[in-house]
C-alpha cells in the first residue's frame, strides 16, 4: 500500500512539474543580464506597414534604483517618440516605462510602474486621462521592450522558453487586451544577417502566444541578436515582413563598468 501510495504521488508531481513547464511557473528568472557596457548607444531604423519609416537613437546606461542595480534605457525619435526604459539589470524585466508617442490617431504620454506585484498602467490620450492595474506575472515581460530585455536570452542552452508578457501599448485597442497573457520564445537556429550597420552572426528568435485567447490578436515575431555578448539586438520584423526594425549604427560600444 506504502509504494501504491508512492508511486501515485511520484506521477502526481511529476504531471504538476510537466503542467509547470509548459506554463513557465518553474522557470523563475528566465532571462540573465547579459553584461550591457555602460554608454552603449545605437541607431535603429524602423519600417512600418504605412511606408513610414523613422530612426531612433538608443542609449543604455547602468544605474541604480531603489538601491538595485538597473538598466535605464533611452529612446529619442525626435517629434515622433521619446522615452525612458528602467529594468531590472538581474532579470530584465520592466520596472518603469515612461513614454511619449505620436500615434496616426494622435499623442499619447503613458507610464508604466511595476511594484508589489503590481503593474500600473496610466496614459493620457485624446485629452483624456485612464488608467489600469493588472497582476504582475512573476516571469512577465513587457512586449514593447522585448528588443532589450530579449538580450538576456539563454542562447545556445534551452529549446523553448514560456514566459507571460503584456503586448505593446497602444491607446486605441481595447484596454482589457493590456494584460499578462502566455507566450514562448523559440530559437530557430543561426544566420548571417547583413543590415546597414554591417553583417553579423546571429541567433534568430521566434515569440508567439502560447495559447488562449491572444491567439485571436498575434502572430509570430522574428529577432535577430548577435551571438557575440552582449547580444546586440540587430533585426526584428512581423510575419508578413510588413513591419521592420534594423540595426543601423552603433556609435558607442560602451565601457564596461563594475558588474
Amino acid at each position: 500500500m506504502k509504494l501504491f501510495t508512492k508511486k501515485i504521488l511520484l506521477l502526481v508531481l511529476g504531471s504538476l512539474i510537466i503542467i509547470n513547464i509548459f506554463t513557465g511557473e518553474i522557470l523563475g528568472a528566465v532571462l540573465k543580464d547579459p553584461k550591457v557596457p555602460n554608454g552603449e548607444q545605437f541607431v535603429w531604423r524602423w519600417k512600418t506597414s504605412e511606408n513610414r519609416q523613422f530612426l531612433s537613437i538608443i542609449t543604455w546606461k547602468i544605474t541604480t534604483r531603489d538601491k538595485k542595480p538597473v538598466y535605464e534605457i533611452s529612446l529619442n525619435s525626435g517629434e515622433r517618440k521619446k522615452a525612458t526604459y528602467i529594468i531590472d539589470k538581474t532579470n530584465l524585466r520592466l520596472i518603469y516605462a515612461d513614454v511619449y508617442e505620436v500615434f496616426p490617431e494622435g499623442r499619447c504620454k503613458f507610464t508604466i510602474e511595476s511594484k508589489d506585484e503590481k503593474q500600473q498602467l496610466s496614459y493620457n490620450f485624446d485629452n483624456k486621462d485612464k488608467s489600469k492595474v493588472i497582476d504582475n506575472h512573476p516571469y512577465g515581460y513587457n512586449g514593447f521592450i522585448l528588443p532589450f530585455s530579449l538580450r538576456g536570452f539563454p542562447f545556445g542552452k534551452m529549446d523553448q522558453l514560456s514566459i507571460y508578457m503584456t503586448p505593446p501599448f497602444i491607446p486605441t485597442n481595447p484596454l482589457w487586451i493590456w494584460k499578462m497573457w502566455g507566450a514562448y520564445i523559440k530559437p530557430l537556429g543561426e544566420e548571417k544577417v547583413t543590415v546597414p550597420a554591417g553583417t553579423f552572426d546571429c541567433y534568430k528568435l521566434e515569440l508567439g502566444s502560447s495559447g488562449g485567447i491572444i491567439r485571436h490578436f498575434t502572430t509570430e515575431y522574428y529577432f535577430w541578436f548577435a551571438k557575440e555578448p552582449p547580444h546586440r539586438f540587430v533585426k526584428y520584423q512581423d510575419k508578413d515582413g510588413k513591419n521592420v526594425t534594423e540595426l543601423m549604427e552603433i556609435r558607442s560600444k560602451g565601457t564596461i563598468a563594475n558588474q
